[in-house]
């Protein structure tokens, strides 16, 4: 029998923050693929090294028959790939140019930046270390290597309760969020449905801003991380009635 093991290195990272303090008082919780990658990660590797059974898992999904959680860890199984050739393939993909300037504008008004993805740890934090980005907190599935070509999936993030059934419940780590004036969420898909309606303010690109509309959530329709910079700054001026409470 084959041994997984995790392949990121979590050293890096900041020591992520849960809990508001004097300097800081607001968080931005970011999706990964499509929001700040310019194209979905698992859907590009899986094209590359998955087989015909990653389609049909696919399709299933979509028709609500398997959640995510039981989509990626079946779909991953199914890849076959060393991990210089999952390298490659990531080196090739780039993420939005106005993100890191957005980084550099949280930075300077101690904003709490959480990244919070569907998607694979070891492939975000291997995309945004060749943008020296790689100290941000990623919450995201655990991908395992056998040290050959065979991989699986960790879910350290999942909830047997939630909504979506994903591998990374992100009502869960919204819910471990206490005392902040204002949480914002960016993000483009189906993963951010559920929590849209928890947070403070949505920046939405694609299939999220059809949700945010049939849902009526409040949100900002936005094409990058340019736009999510130029408008923080007139919501941070805002004051909160109350600190932002953690939903039930």
């Amino acid at each position: 029998m084959s041994c997984f093991f995790p392949i990121a290195d979590y050293r890096k990272y900041h020591q992520p923050l849960f809990y508001a303090n004097n300097l800081n008082q607001y968080t931005v919780l970011c999706d990964f693929d499509g929001t700040i990658s310019e194209k979905d990660v698992t859907d590009t590797l899986l094209n590359q090294f998955g087989n015909a059974k990653c389609a049909l898992l696919e399709q299933q999904w979509q028709e609500g028959i398997i959640g995510s959680q039981e989509c990626m860890r079946q779909q991953i199984a199914n890849m076959q790939a060393s991990q210089a050739e999952l390298d490659g393939v990531l080196a090739q993909i780039r993420i939005d140019p106005a993100f890191s300037e957005f980084i550099g504008f949280a930075q300077s008004r101690n904003l709490n930046v959480h990244i919070v993805s569907d998607g694979l740890d070891y492939a975000i934090q291997s995309i945004l270390k060749r943008y020296n980005l790689d100290f941000l907190p990623i919450f995201a599935n655990r991908l395992l290597h056998n040290q050959q070509r065979s991989w699986k999936l960790d879910f350290p993030y999942a909830n047997d309760h939630c909504f979506k059934a994903s591998g990374n419940c992100k009502c869960q780590h919204r819910r471990k969020l206490t005392g902040f004036q204002k949480i914002f969420y960016v993000g483009d898909g189906t993963s951010d449905f559920c929590v849209a309606d928890k947070v403070d303010m949505v920046f939405a690109k694609d299939k999220l801003i059809d949700f945010c509309q049939q849902q009526q959530i409040a949100y900002y329709p936005i094409k990058n991380f340019g736009d999510v910079t130029d408008i923080l700054p007139e919501l941070l001026k805002t004051p909160a009635e109350n600190s932002c409470p953690t939903p039930v």
